[in-house]
Parts: C-alpha cells; sequence; structure tokens
C-alpha cells in the first residue's frame, strides 16, 4: 500500500505532503529509530465484541451526551472568540476547557477513519473551521485568556487577558491538543483546514519559547505541547518545531523548580516518576516522541528508569497512576504535590486517587515505550490499564468517574478531592477525564497492531479485520475472538498470495502454557515473550492461539504495607472486585477472608453489566466483626464458610452505590 505524496507550499515556508492515504495517529518518519510503527488510520476495524461494543457507543451514546453536559457551552466559548457571538456571561469552564473540547472533537475524527460517514464529516468540518478561525493572528490559541472574562469552574468570577501569567493558566497544554487534533484531522481527511491554523500554533510557540527563562520552563505545565509539536514536525518535516519541543525538553530542571511539574531535576537524569500524575507521562510521551525521531540514548535511559519507578513501584494494581491525594516532594520538602505518585511502594485503596486521565496516558507512555524498544512488557501494562480504567465510565457511556479507587466504604466512604459518591454527569466541573474516554474508545483500535518492514505486530486482542502492508505487500486478516472473557484467538489471512513476513503474536505475562497453531501446526510460544510465525503466506491460513486465561490471586510486594497479607484477583488483564450488592445477607466486606488455595469457577452472564464473566469461590466469613467503636480490640477467633461473587472492577458501581473491594485479607 503506497502512499502518493505531492508537496504544496503554504504560507508559513512548510511544505507539508498531500496524502492520498490516511496516515498513522502516531507518525514516525522514515528516518525514526523507533523498532515498530503504527498503521494507517482506518486500517482497524473493531467487528465483534469488547471493543466493538465500547466503539459503537461513541457516536450515539457518549460524544451526544458530553455536548449536552458540557462540550455546548465548551463550542460557544469558540463561537466568541472566531465569530464574534455575544460574550454573555463570557468564558465559561476550566482553563484547560479548550483541550478537553479539541479531545472530544479528536473522537469523532477516529470514528471517521473508520465509519466513513458524510453527515459525522461535514459535523467535524463545521467545528474544524470553527477553531481555525478561533487561532489569533500571531497563533495563540486559549478562548479564556482571549476572551478575558467569565466564569471559572462554574462559579469563580475572573478577568484576564494577559497570556502565560501563571503555570495553572494550562495555555500550552491547550495548543498542545490542537495541534495533536490537527494532524489528526489532515492524516484522516487530508483537509487543510486546521493543519495550517496549527501551523501557526506551532511558530507562535516557536518564538514565545525561543529562550526557555526559569519563568517560562514554570509556566510550561501540563506539556501536551511537545507531542503535538512533534507530531507537527511529523507532519510537516520542518524541524523547528522538532527543535522547539526539545527546548521543553531539556528546560526541565530548573534552580528551584517545582516537583508538580516535574522541574526539580534535569528530565535526561531523572530516575523517578514525579510529580503530579498527569503532567509527568504528558511529559514523558513527548520525550519519547522526541527520541524517536532524534535517536537520543541518554533520553532513552531515563525514560526507561522512570517507567520502572512509576509501574514497578508507584502504580496500582488496577493500573492506576497517581495515588495520591496530596503528595510528598523528595527534594522540595515544603512541597505539597497534588495528585502525586508519592513515595515508591505508598499504594493506597481506599484513599488512591488514581485520576483517569493519568492511567490513560501512563498507557499510551507505555505503547511509546514499545515503539521505542520493541517489548512486551510495556504492552501488558498497557492492555491492563486500558481495561480497568474503564471503571471510570458507567456501562452506557455517559456517566464518570474522576478517581478510581480500589475500596470503597459507601456512604461511610471518607471523601477526598473529587470524590463522588456516584458516577457524575454534570456535577463536576473537571471533564477532562470524560474526554479522554471519548477519545479513547474511538482510538483504542489504533494500539491493536504494529509493523516494521518484516513483521507484523499483534498488540491487543479483540475481533476485528485488517488491511494493511507490511514491506510493500498487501496483508489482511481477519481475527475472531471472546477476549476478554477467555483467551482464545483465531486469525485467518486474506492478503497476497505468497507474501513474506513474520506474524508476532504477543504472548502475555499471564498465560497459563501457552499454544500456538498455523493451520493444525504447533509454533513455540512463552509467556511474556511474541511468538513469532515466519512463512509465506496463502489465503486461508489460519493462526490459532490459546493463553489459557486462568483466575490467579496476586500479592503485592511486602514493601506495601497497606496490602501486606492481602491479595486480589484477576483473570487476564482484568482486574476482579467484589460488590455488597453479591454478599450474602448477614456478610460485610470488611469480615471477608479469602484462602490461598481458593478455586474459581467462571461463568459468563450475559444478563449481569452487559455481559460479563463473574468468578466464585469459597471464602470464608468472620463470626464475629469488630466493634467499630474501638481502634483495637482482642482478637476474636472464627469464620465461616460462604460463597463470594467477584465482578470485573471496570464494571463496579453500575447497580446502586454499595460497598466495594479488590483487596481481601489472606489466610494461609
Amino acid at each position: 500500500m503506497k502512499t502518493q505524496i505531492i508537496c504544496s507550499l503554504f504560507f508559513s515556508g512548510c511544505v507539508i505532503p498531500f496524502y492520498s492515504q490516511t496516515r498513522p495517529y502516531i507518525d514516525v518518519t522514515k528516518n525514526s529509530c523507533a523498532k515498530v510503527h503504527c498503521l494507517n488510520m482506518g486500517e482497524v476495524a473493531w467487528t465483534d465484541g469488547f471493543w466493538k461494543d465500547r466503539f459503537d457507543m461513541v457516536i450515539p451514546n457518549v460524544i451526544p451526551a458530553q455536548y449536552d453536559y458540557f462540550m455546548d457551552f465548551s463550542e460557544y466559548n469558540f463561537r466568541i472568540v472566531g465569530d464574534k457571538a455575544d460574550p454573555k456571561n463570557g468564558f465559561r469552564g476550566t482553563h484547560w476547557q479548550d483541550g478537553d473540547y479539541y479531545k472530544w472533537l479528536e473522537a469523532q475524527i477516529a470514528v471517521y477513519s473508520v465509519t466513513n460517514d458524510p453527515a459525522l464529516l461535514d459535523s467535524i468540518e463545521e467545528k474544524a473551521a470553527l477553531l481555525a478561525r478561533s487561532v489569533a493572528d500571531d497563533g495563540y490559541i486559549t478562548t479564556h485568556t482571549q476572551i478575558g472574562f467569565g466564569f471559572l469552574n462554574e462559579k469563580k468570577k475572573y478577568k484576564n487577558t494577559k497570556r502565560f501569567i501563571a503555570p495553572n493558566q494550562h495555555e500550552t497544554y491547550n495548543m498542545g491538543h490542537f495541534l495533536t487534533l490537527a494532524t489528526t484531522h489532515y492524516r484522516v481527511t487530508g483537509r487543510r483546514t486546521l493543519i495550517d491554523a496549527a501551523i501557526k500554533v506551532g511558530n507562535f510557540l516557536d518564538s514565545y519559547f525561543k529562550v526557555m527563562t526559569p519563568e517560562l520552563t514554570d509556566v510550561d505545565y501540563n506539556p501536551t505541547q511537545i507531542m503535538g509539536l512533534m507530531e507537527l514536525y511529523r507532519c510537516t518535516g520542518d524541524k523547528r518545531y522538532m527543535n522547539c519541543a526539545n527546548r521543553f525538553i531539556s528546560a526541565r530542571g530548573q534552580k528551584n523548580g517545582r516537583t508538580q511539574n516535574q522541574n526539580d531535576t534535569k528530565l535526561r537524569s531523572e530516575k523517578r516518576a514525579v510529580g503530579h500524575a498527569v503532567l509527568a507521562p504528558v511529559l514523558y510521551i513527548g520525550a519519547a516522541d522526541y527520541v524517536a525521531e532524534s535517536g537520543d540514548t541518554v533520553l532513552l535511559g531515563a525514560l526507561k528508569n522512570i517507567w520502572d519507578d512509576m509501574y514497578l513501584r508507584k502504580a496500582s494494581f488496577t493500573g492506576g497512576l497517581g495515588n495520591v491525594h496530596g503528595g510528598p516532594s523528595e527534594k522540595n520538602h515544603s512541597e505539597v504535590v497534588h495528585e502525586a505518585f508519592g513515595y515508591p511502594y505508598h499504594i493506597h485503596n481506599a484513599s488512591a486517587y488514581n485520576e483517569t486521565c493519568a492511567t490513560f496516558y501512563g498507557a499510551y507512555f507505555s505503547w511509546r515505550m514499545f515503539m521505542l524498544t520493541g517489548e512486551v512488557k510495556y504492552l501488558d501494562t498497557m492492555e491492563k490499564a486500558f481495561y480497568n480504567n474503564l471503571s471510570s465510565m458507567g456501562l452506557d457511556g455517559k456517566s464518570y468517574f474522576y478517581t478510581n479507587v480500589l475500596r470503597w466504604h459507601a456512604d461511610n466512604h471518607y471523601m477526598l478531592s473529587l470524590d463522588y459518591h456516584n458516577r457524575w454527569t454534570t456535577e463536576c466541573s473537571c471533564v477532562c477525564c470524560p474526554t479522554s474516554l471519548a477519545r479513547f474508545l474511538a482510538e483504542t483500535k489504533e494500539y491493536a497492531y504494529a509493523k516494521n518492514d518484516d513483521a507484523l505486530y499483534v498488540t491487543l486482542y479483540g475481533s476485528n479485520n485488517i488491511k494493511t502492508s507490511v514491506n510493500g505487500q498487501n496483508v489482511s486478516f481477519s481475527q475472531s475472538t471472546d477476549y476478554p472473557w477467555n483467551g482464545n484467538v483465531r486469525m485467518t489471512y486474506d492478503g497476497d498470495k505468497n507474501a513474506e513476513f513474520i506474524l508476532k503474536l504477543r504472548i502475555p505475562e499471564w498465560a497459563d502454557q501457552p499454544q500456538v497453531m498455523v493451520n493444525n501446526e504447533s509454533v513455540e510460544a512463552h509467556a511474556g515473550t511474541f511468538a513469532s510465525v515466519s512463512r509465506k503466506w496463502k489465503k486461508g491460513d489460519v493462526v490459532e492461539i490459546s493463553l489459557n486465561m486462568k483466575p490467579q490471586i496476586v500479592e503485592a510486594n511486602p514493601m506495601v504495607e497497606e496490602l501486606r497479607n492481602q491479595v486480589a484477583v484477576s483473570c487476564g488483564p482484568l482486574v476482579y472486585c467484589a460488590e455488597a450488592v453479591d454478599l450474602p445477607d448477614g456478610v460485610e466486606m470488611k469480615d471477608i477472608i479469602i484462602p490461598s488455595d481458593a478455586k474459581f469457577v467462571e461463568k459468563f452472564d450475559k444478563s449481569l453489566l452487559g455481559g460479563v464473566r463473574a468468578l466464585t469461590t469459597e471464602a470464608l466469613v468472620r463470626k464475629s466483626s469488630f466493634d467499630e467503636k474501638n481502634l483495637y480490640s482482642p482478637l476474636k477467633r472464627g469464620y465461616d464458610d460462604f460463597t463470594l461473587k467477584l465482578i470485573p472492577y471496570y464494571a463496579w458501581a453500575n447497580r446502586g452505590e454499595c460497598e466495594m473491594t479488590v483487596f481481601f485479607p489472606l489466610r494461609w
């Protein structure tokens, strides 16, 4: 599948290509040092099952609900700026409202890449033109400053037209998401509506941040502009944008810099995941994109150390990041870091923050690390976050959690910042997480495969059709599976005859004695690796994968003091939990104990929570509950047997508010 390129010279001096085909969402250049590349948007389409069900919710459910809740007034902010509409009461939203709108629109573009729905394209183009009109003549865009007055967080009045007066204004964040939206729009539609405007924005950033002073470095808060600039470079070939991205990366580590925005240590010297758990992976993603194009091995080494610290010492079992609402800075002892990673192994359950956006950005960072290294471990971590972070959304796609705890005490829960007793719709003014979910559901397909000159990598399982090219050969597979409800996958080849390439099949770390067969012939397969199928392919070749998915009892590192002598249950990529609604009368969540030799019965129930595989096991319940009027009491021994039911963690809180837990005390 070859791409025709016709060069056009724009007003900015940039020569950018016209694509006769769509291009990848993360579009590394030919000279990139990435081990694998993404596929063109639209080359993979879900056909059935878990991810298809959620992709199909985006346009009828998620997008209109979010428009009604908070994108309607977000769009009006742009009408005030771009169309000189009546300002009424001025701007409405958060400092990062523009960026959330861009993610919401990007989700629609990702859907269009598969459906080619002309009505959807018309709607996208109308919105894209409005955004292009909203960019100032000098390339600046952030509507709360351009409008200059209004309401923040629904209640707080403000008046300000000055640019970059403080870090929390999120101007670079908004512009970064604009750049990503624009490059995605161009790669899918081939239309210049947004890319011309993005070049103006990129030129503005390059000019304004030509010299990175300490003040400008601190203003660079939530730096999506780094990944945005890298995609603009990849789209235009103009190295000014790549160099600008590097200036943002290299400026980190100012004297007396704050930990909150990863400014207390030079990034190339960093070994820790630190600071705010959204700002951090956003920075690391941009840095990984820069490594892919520059070959900066020092920066790559730092990113590997950071990733290890993030996921081997600081992440929740669900893949959640930013466990601590108000955490410490290891370097600035007087600083309180909001939504922090915290110290190694200081991982909480009931008070976990685990913002939805943080977990997704961490997963996207893992994908970039896979692109750079080709290592399976990054994909296993990404997949775990993808599935379990869906706890942040109701099953209909219309209600949301911002925080994602692993233990919920219902009416008695101690509420911390942005905790809610039930998923919300309009109650929360911070809407970054819902729009991240919209974009994620529309773009999950972009993480299902990768490729290089020799191989096609299967990275995320789900029923789909793929049509792409490998080394100039047309390659097509249909994949059918009930994953994640079982680990059996079947792929049938329908591409060019005698196409010669390697099919790389991800075998997750949790797979128990995995098996791979090609036309009934066995292929070597080991957990935590890629199984390689190298052959000349012919139509009708069948690849069968059995990952032997089984429930597992999992314990935490003993250094995690809060989880000593407690266990959780997982099955494949899914973490399981118990909800009080499923407990027998007289059994309380706090009294449940799981035996170390527990055996599980698996049953798929299509009538439960949209269709899930539930687990049951014989567990124990204390005969005498602890007297909660006391802080400490003499031990009371004895317990009874009962049948414990577990559901996937992502599906909790869809049957009314009740207690929930992921971890249980263990009887050895």
